[in-house]
């Protein structure tokens, strides 16, 4: 049976994405009906013949094949059973749950296809190649000087969570911010440490660099 991936950009919302992009389902073997077609550019992955099943699609950025480039997006899993439950729309996300009154990210949207939305829109990674102008925070989260892995640094009162790697670097956008700027709070958690809150005043248009201390 015939399944299509939508994939979108968190940072521009777009359905076309930057860098290589490689899709491949858990498990299983990368030949026949488990390798998707790329249809570009609105990044969109198209797969024929899949048995009914349950599948995990792993979606990963800037692989081995580019030579060297650093992933541009946090990599994601994608849960789907198959058949889909609209066998006119089979597709994730499934825009048959949207309000079609609405644009597809409108926040009032039916919680069951944001859901939806949300597991299919790529995170910018540290490595994102945000144009100029962009409104950023980036910096380190850190364990005694050493950068630390496993945390998770949001603004609060934001969805927008950035987990960090080895690095323990992070990078948040903003794409509201009243005026010139604004001081936002930083939250920064860890299974092992206690939750860290700092201000930050963000500057419309720049780059903010702040480094995170959480205690042991």
């Amino acid at each position: 049976m015939a399944f299509a991936l939508l994939l979108f950009d968190r940072f521009t919302g777009l359905q076309q994405l930057v860098g290589r992009i490689a899709v491949s389902l858990a498990g299983k073997p990368s030949a026949g009906p488990f390798v998707p077609f790329e249809k570009t550019p609105e990044s969109t992955f198209l797969f024929f013949g899949l048995p009914p099943g349950n599948y995990t699609i792993q979606v990963q950025s800037n692989d081995e094949t580019t030579q060297g480039l650093p992933p541009y997006y946090l990599p994601v899993q994608v849960p789907v059973t198959l058949p889909t439950p609209n066998p006119l729309w089979p597709a994730f996300p499934d825009v048959t749950l949207a309000d079609q009154t609405k644009q597809l990210d409108d926040p009032t949207q039916p919680l069951a296809y944001r859901e939806q939305h949300q597991q299919a829109t790529l995170q910018p990674s540290t490595a994102y190649p945000f144009p100029a102008g962009s409104t950023l925070v980036r910096g380190t989260v850190l364990l005694n000087k050493t950068p630390l892995a496993g945390a998770t640094v949001q603004k609060v009162g934001d969805d927008l969570q950035y987990p960090t790697g080895s690095d323990g670097e992070f990078a948040l956008f903003f794409t509201q911010i009243s005026g010139a700027g604004q001081t936002i709070t930083l939250q920064a958690k860890h299974a092992l440490h206690p939750t860290v809150q700092q201000e930050v005043k963000v500057h419309r248009g720049m780059t903010v660099a702040t480094n995170i201390i959480m205690a042991p």
